[in-house]
């Protein structure tokens, strides 16, 4: 079974003291044992030195066929050169998606500065994945990034490959009705194993509303992680643990996110 983990992060949370060429030898390691084929890196929009930036996360996989690497900007100050870059980028496949980070930056995801972006993620034909639910701790953001925001996006840009990033915990109801109405709509799982989050949501919440999607489409889903803030174990194991076909499950798995990222 062919494991993609689509969502990890070359972060020192649990790594403190080490630079980002030794989380990212952490990340391959952890890759290796947990029998992850391959994973796509999201960059931290501000980067701050605990979380690797774009310009880092492409030095660091470059080469190294087991890695990709998601786009990024941060959004209150995007301009003109963002965009050039990011488009040349996207056209040489240096990046195979753009993440967005509503919530932690203050944006809904709806607004017209973020239409070229789009724009551009249609051209080349790659998702964006926004950021969705609890941006640590900070509820009266949740607003910018809920699920319903995002399905203006899905609504104003048909074409626009769109993943939602960890089932927008808490509000994994109204992730379910957005990504089964909208048919550009994908969601990942990223986060959704943690125990704090199943303590928060309940586990048995968490299953149901991910058997429903599944179920209906299994092919809008993405198996993703968080790492290295979340286990990939018990990720894995909340997919093996669904009442569904084994081969949704490894589409879930593996297949669904390499042809949604175009993955080598």
């Amino acid at each position: 079974m062919e494991i993609i983990d689509s969502h990890v992060h070359l972060s020192k949370f649990g790594h403190e003291g080490k630079s980002f060429a030794e989380v990212r030898d952490a990340l391959l390691q952890d890759m290796k044992s947990s029998g992850v084929a391959h994973a796509v890196i999201f960059p931290d929009s501000e980067p701050t030195g605990v979380v690797a930036g774009l310009d880092e996360c492409l030095e660091l996989a470059e080469g190294n066929p087991a890695l990709s690497v998601a786009g990024t900007v941060f959004v209150p100050a995007v301009g003109p050169d963002d965009l050039v870059k990011l488009r040349s980028l996207a056209a040489t496949g240096k990046i195979v998606g753009l993440k967005l980070y509503p919530g932690f930056e203050v944006f809904y995801p709806i607004e017209e500065r973020c239409h070229p972006l789009y724009e551009m993620c249609v051209e080349h034909s790659v998702p964006v994945v926004f950021h969705s639910g609890e941006s640590l701790q900070l509820t009266e953001r949740e607003r910018l990034n809920h699920p319903y925001e995002i399905a203006k996006v899905a609504k104003r840009f048909p074409e626009l490959k769109i993943v939602i990033a960890h089932f927008s915990q808490p509000h994994i109801f109204a992730c379910r009705d957005v990504v089964l109405a909208n048919p550009n709509v994908h969601v990942d799982i990223s986060g959704l194993a943690h125990p704090e989050v199943i303590e928060a949501c309940g586990l048995g919440q968490i299953r149901r509303v991910l058997r429903q999607v599944a179920s209906c489409r299994p092919d809008k889903v993405t198996f993703g992680t968080d790492w290295p803030l979340c286990d990939v174990k018990l990720h894995i194991d909340l997919v093996i643990s669904l009442p569904i076909p084994a081969a949704d499950k490894q589409s879930i798995i593996g297949g669904n996110a390499r042809r949604l990222f175009r993955l080598k």
